[in-house]
């Protein structure tokens, strides 16, 4: 400073001096000027007209003033999302707004707005449900009109404080407080240029404030329509609750999720969508709240993930040229190429996956994993000229476990399973092999394809089991027969469609191929030590044409058949089972399940058919009868027992718990349609006889009247009886007893399901 005040100082101090002055003098007399010239055009009402002409947006104000340079100041400046003041928020509150007025125009008196700075501003953003985000943008810019007042084609607003965002949804509401916010925005040469960052303050009070940095040009035409975009994202530790507000609204899935959001891309939008940048997620949580306890499904996990994607709006093309996931202990690469009607390329593979270390991922509460995991498989197909050029697949699973701990208690569900797919253009061949607790399946497969469009292929599949619990296989049998049932009620719900089944994926793929399946099962395990034993099925489905080729199965002299008929390859298929048992010795049996000196002849038999190309067929055209007969056994300890003995003491009925000697049991149950009919049940024992009859629909529930004939017993004879009539009612999961007068209305559980 010293240097520069000698060199001023003293021969050309007065000429600084003076231009000084002149400046000033400049400045005041400037003011004057402006103050004189426009004092008619920056009234409050002249200003109010500009805002709703220019802006379409109602403004208020204290006061209005012209500053030294001819712009506009106004003091506690409010701005609304509207052209009134309606809406119960301000698009922008400010204490110290500048309208920057081109200064030659304004020389002249014309008044020209070259941009708006807004000083200690409120701003607040309204997404309204139901509005896009493009049209909540919209929403705030498509007012500005482009006249004499307003040059678009150079044009600026500036705006530094705080911002709200509120999204309205329909069972919550989302608001994110930025604080810190700076925003700046420009128009030039059909481009609207914007740069925002600010401190985001987190919705958990217990996380740290986040950083979030946008910028980006969209560009528009002469009509202001958008056309194209370029956004830079860059977001720091933003609070993961925010995504709550999203799911419960848009997901179906009951998930909560907790951490920190980071992000640095770059998103393109043009004739099509690109991403290219980072995605990571800190102490990632995913909560599944619909379960009571709830359990985490990932715990705190850190994920990172890197991509570089491209689309078009129609989703004809996807260009996933990179795609990299990363956890603690999962390494995802793959790459993607779709262009419709020309071609499927895809590239996936993971690191050796050690499943003992993953037990921060919860698929199913309290379920655990032990064993390792590979994949890989590589693609490329010619859709236009229907021609696979190249496939690859390896996946190598090895002493795979799968336990679930409940209480104390741990579950093994699969013990020592590996898993080996190998396959290439011409073949894929499918190795696996498990345990569970007294069983092992193993399960060989070979696909040798003809074309992969249609895909055609003769597959051969063949299940062995030296020994296999019944309990497997019941499971099975329950699940899949419940999951096919509640899917056809969930369809019969969904109306009319005219999609045969000759034209759907799973019709298609029958028709096609021919399938051979071959089930061999050493020995079946019952209860206790009642087994069957050489079991074998052999199935044929030649190009959807279904046959049972042959059946073989040994145990308690039984004479047994299974036979299974179809043909798919039309739009309306039939299907048909049969299968029964004959003079099976139950005695022997039962005493193999540890009942002493127990008989009886056991004949069994069930036939179903349906025909149709849904599920809801199910419900309209299936057929089916199941008898069972029974002569000359014994019950003791029986679940039947035990309620004729609940319900006797419901009706004050004192009955003993004894071994009954049955003479015969009959039992036959028809369904017809979307009916379960009980035709006949009949029970004749030493000790009671049990009749019933009625029926069961998935609206209305089980209705089953019933009686049970108790007989009074002197030695072997018969002194006298007492009847008690009774109903089952209630679903299928949890049947019920109720007796009549004068017994009880207390309700008895079935099964004494909790």
């Amino acid at each position: 400073m010293k240097k520069i005040t000698s060199k001023i100082y003293p021969l050309h101090l007065p000429a600084f001096v003076i231009a000084i002055a002149i400046l000033l003098s400049f400045i005041v007399i400037q003011k004057f000027y402006f103050t004189i010239l426009l004092n008619s055009k920056v009234t409050p009402n002249v200003i109010e007209q500009i805002f709703e002409n220019n802006f379409k947006k109602a403004i208020q104000f204290d006061s209005v003033s012209i500053t030294l340079g001819g712009n506009i100041r106004l003091e506690n400046m409010k701005i609304a999302p509207t052209t009134d003041f309606n809406d119960n928020y301000n698009l922008i509150s400010s204490k110290n707004a500048i309208i920057d007025l081109s200064y030659f125009k304004a020389l002249t008196g014309k008044m020209v707005i070259r941009g708006i700075s807004f000083t200690d501003a409120s701003m607040t953003i309204v997404k309204n449900y139901g509005k896009s985000y493009l049209e909540t943008f919209q929403g705030i810019f498509s007012g500005i009109v482009n006249d004499n007042t307003l040059n678009l084609d150079d044009f600026y607003i500036e705006a530094a404080g705080n911002l709200v965002y509120n999204e309205s949804l329909t069972t919550d509401k989302l608001r994110v407080i930025i604080h810190d916010v700076s925003l700046d925005i420009s128009l030039k040469n059909k481009q609207l240029s914007y740069n925002i960052k600010g401190v985001v303050e987190p919705i958990d009070s217990t996380l740290d404030n986040g950083k979030i940095h946008v910028s980006g040009i969209i560009n528009y035409s002469d009509a202001m329509v958008y056309a194209s975009s370029h956004h830079a994202i860059y977001a720091k530790k933003l609070d993961m609750h925010i995504a709550n507000y999203f799911l419960k609204e848009y997901s179906d899935y009951p998930i909560v999720t907790r951490g920190y959001f980071y992000t640095d891309c770059i998103v393109d939008h043009g004739s099509g969508f690109t991403f290219k940048g980072m995605v990571e997620f800190d102490n990632c949580t995913v909560e599944n709240y619909n379960n009571v306890p709830h359990y985490e499904l990932i715990s705190k996990d850190n994920i990172s993930i890197n991509a570089h994607i491209y689309c078009n709006e129609d989703l004809s093309r996807i260009d996933v040229s990179s795609f990299e996931f990363n956890d603690r202990e999962i390494s995802v690469n793959a790459s993607v190429k779709y262009i419709k009607d020309k071609v499927l390329q895809f590239d996936f593979s993971t690191n050796k996956i050690d499943l003992d270390d993953c037990d921060y991922i919860q698929l199913i509460p309290g379920m655990y994993y032990d064993g390792s995991f590979k994949i890989l498989t590589q693609c490329d197909f010619d859709i236009a000229q229907d021609t696979m050029k190249s496939f690859k697949i390896l996946c190598d699973a090895h002493d795979v476990s799968i336990k679930k701990k409940v209480g104390n208690v741990t579950n093994v569900y699969l013990e020592n399973a590996r898993l080996k797919i190998d396959g290439d253009v011409k073949s894929v061949i499918i190795d696996f092999f498990t345990k569970h607790k007294k069983s092992d399946i193993s399960i060989q497969s070979k696909i040798n394809i003809a074309t992969w469009a249609p895909f055609t292929s003769t597959t051969d599949i063949t299940v062995t089991s030296k020994q296999l619990h019944s309990d497997v296989l019941m499971n099975l049998v329950v699940d899949g027969i419940s999951s096919l049932y509640t899917g056809a009620i969930e369809d019969m719900g969904i109306g009319y469609t005219e999609m045969f089944f000759r034209d759907k994926p799973f019709g298609k793929y029958l028709i096609n191929n021919v399938i051979k399946l071959k089930f061999n099962i050493g020995k079946l395990l019952l209860d206790n030590n009642a087994h069957l034993k050489n079991i074998s099925v052999d199935l044929l489905s030649n190009k959807g044409a279904i046959s049972t080729q042959s059946f073989t199965c040994e145990g308690y002299s039984g004479i047994y058949s299974f036979n299974i008929n179809a043909f798919c390859n039309c739009d309306y298929p039939n299907l048909s089972i049969a299968a029964g048992v004959s003079n099976f010795d139950y005695g022997r049996y039962l005493q193999d399940c540890g009942k002493k000196n127990a008989t009886g002849v056991l004949n069994a038999s069930v036939n179903y058919s349906v025909s149709g190309y849904r599920l809801s067929h199910l419900l309209q055209n299936g057929n089916g009868v199941l008898q069972v007969t029974i002569a000359n056994t014994l019950f003791e300890n029986t679940l039947l027992q035990k309620k004729i003995g609940e319900i006797a003491r419901s009706c004050n009925i004192t009955f003993p718990d004894a071994l009954w000697r049955c003479n015969r049991l009959n039992v036959t149950i028809n369904h017809i349609a979307d009916r379960w009919i009980l035709q006949n049940l009949f029970i004749d024992t030493d000790m009671m006889q049990l009749g019933g009859y009625g029926s069961y629909t998935v609206d209305k529930g089980l209705s089953l009247p019933c009686y049970a004939t108790l007989f009074t017993k002197e030695g072997p004879a018969i002194k006298g009886s007492q009847r008690i009539n009774f109903v089952i009612t209630g679903n299928l999961n949890n049947p019920v007893i109720v007796a009549g007068t004068p017994c009880s209305k207390k309700e008895i559980s079935v099964f004494d399901v909790n």
